[in-house]
């Protein structure tokens, strides 16, 4: 079995018909939740490490931003709750949460709860709960067939900063330090931020923050909370060479490689996205549209794929 969230199948036949709420938070593939109070919005959403890493805080307080801000949402405050093993050093937990503080200061973000657990697991199981407010909620019942997919981005920067770290030692044996030194900026690229900002004012009915399972994984989900049809155009995928490189090096399938830095933007005029992003600096591209039937199909050239349901990401065998 792999890490990573249960599969599809597994969440409506266990968990989705076991949940009494209407709440789009429990689609699946859905990142965060919408809870209307007396004169506000708030969004809600989750994310769970589940093997630390060096920068693994920064890298998931962005990834839990990123959610809120597919929503329309503004983040506002950040809730952990960390589990520990029976046995561990003090000193551990202090970093942890020094790293969180520089992170979530580094975000105009508060941390208003912290709860640490000690258990039966073999590493730190973190918890991470970030709490937004938005005025344009975003919803997936607006998305109709014939809309336009648009990706914001490129393909799997948020994997690749990551493994780019952590093997920096043997990647050293391959590539030039200049080569090496972009590919660990890549982790300032990871945040959606300004590309969901310019996507909604630009005429966004729907986007979805990438990050789990990657681009493919992205893709599936946007389908599988409308329940329609999605086709893709696999070469006007946004794609930088550093990623590539990487991927051919580590035996890796990018389109399937944790992809925190893109964003899934569903919209009736998508060349309008597409001009509004590349205006400012963002990677935009026009990349497909939603179909009136349930096949998740990606196109290269003659070629026709059937995307498959996620199982997992790239990430986990190398953290």
């Amino acid at each position: 079995m792999n890490p990573g969230k249960v599969s599809e199948v597994t969440y409506k036949r266990a968990i989705l018909k076991n949940l009494n709420s209407k709440n789009e938070g429990v689609k699946p593939g859905v990142n965060a939740a919408n809870i209307q109070l007396e004169d506000i919005t708030a969004v809600v959403s989750s994310n769970c490490i589940l093997k630390t890493f060096d920068g693994c805080e920064e890298f998931y307080v962005q990834r839990s931003i990123n959610s809120i801000c597919e929503k329309g949402g503004v983040p506002k405050s950040l809730q952990l709750s960390i589990t520990m093993p029976l046995e561990f050093e003090e000193k551990e937990v202090n970093r942890m949460i020094k790293n969180f503080r520089k992170s979530a200061d580094s975000h105009n973000v508060e941390i208003n709860q912290c709860n640490v657990y000690r258990g039966t697991t073999e590493g730190p199981i973190i918890n991470i709960f970030m709490i937004g407010t938005t005025g344009n909620l975003l919803k997936s019942d607006s998305i109709k067939p014939g809309m336009d997919v648009i990706m914001a981005g490129t393909l799997a920067i948020g994997g690749t900063s990551v493994i780019a770290e952590r093997y920096k030692d043997k990647l050293e044996g391959k590539f030039s330090g200049r080569f090496i030194s972009e590919c660990l900026e890549l982790k300032d690229y990871t945040s959606t931020e300004k590309a969901s900002a310019i996507a909604i004012d630009a005429g966004a009915v729907y986007m979805h923050a990438v990050s789990e399972g990657g681009l493919f994984s992205g893709l599936w989900e946007v389908a599988s909370c409308v329940d329609k049809g999605i086709q893709v155009d696999i070469n006007k995928i946004p794609i930088w060479q550093q990623v590539i490189e990487i991927a051919e090096f580590m035996d890796i399938n990018p389109y399937l490689l944790e992809g925190s830095g893109s964003l899934l933007i569903v919209s009736p005029d998508g060349y309008k996205i597409e001009e509004s992003l590349n205006a400012n600096g963002i990677y935009g591209e026009v990349i497909g549209k939603i179909t009136d039937n349930k096949n998740r199909v990606v196109i290269n050239g003659d070629e026709t794929r059937y995307l498959e349901p996620p199982r997992g990401d790239e990430i986990y065998k190398f953290i």
